[in-house]
């Protein structure tokens, strides 16, 4: 398993639980098939939202994909819920003409 530059010193240093996530991930083509994956998920989005009945919610590529997706999620790197409303709520203010910081924060404009 020496890749990318790794030599035996380094891949000794992986803990189990990691080399077995990257062995997993090996043997179902994830890695070296990114490319792959990102080109045609899309078009199979594309193509299952076309067929899909009138009325019925889109689907999405975690829909379609689940065991694919679940790789590149890190819990670790997820927002809270309440804060990822709140970000999304900024933002959206944000776009608003005449938009100051300092109506939302009064006097306080360092957030």
């Amino acid at each position: 398993m020496i890749f990318n530059g790794h030599n035996a010193e380094s891949i000794d240093k992986i803990d189990e639980e990691t080399f077995t996530e990257i062995c997993v991930m090996f043997s179902d083509g994830i890695l070296g098939n990114k490319g792959t994956f990102d080109a045609i998920t899309p078009l199979t989005t594309a193509v299952f939202n076309y067929i899909r009945p009138s009325g019925a919610p889109a689907y999405k590529s975690e829909n379609i994909f689940p065991w694919v997706v679940e790789y590149e999620k890190n819990p670790d790197l997820e927002l809270p819920k309440q804060d990822m409303i709140s970000n999304a709520l900024l933002s959206f203010m944000m776009q608003a003409p005449g938009f100051s910081m300092e109506k939302i924060n009064g006097n306080n404009p360092t957030v």
